[in-house]
């Protein structure tokens, strides 16, 4: 039997669609934990600045991706002063960008 080889672990489970939308969130949520961390906040602290109660952030850095919508995730990137840009050079190809709100 052939190996067979998935993009990501959410694809062994899940059509295209929603597996693309779950390794977009669970990138989110690692990049959002990584922020938290590195300020060194308690959840309570980090729930206090992105305006949510302590269980959201719990849910957040235990990947607890199911909890959460794109629009939540990007919501917290912005209140941690980031911004999220697209780019659609193509109808083939788009690119979503995320930087500092001072990068640019």
């Amino acid at each position: 039997m052939a190996l067979k080889y998935y993009d990501s672990p959410f694809h062994v489970t899940h059509d295209e669609e929603t597996a693309s939308k779950m390794v977009m969130k669970m990138d989110l949520s690692i990049m959002l934990s990584r922020l938290i961390e590195s300020k060194q906040w308690t959840q309570a602290q980090a729930a206090e600045h992105l305006g949510v109660k302590q269980s959201r952030i719990s849910d957040l850095v235990n990947a607890k991706i199911e909890k959460f919508t794109i629009d939540a995730l990007f919501d917290m990137l912005d209140k941690l002063g980031f911004q999220v840009s697209w780019d659609m050079p193509t109808l083939q190809k788009a690119t979503v960008l995320i930087t500092t709100k001072t990068a640019q």
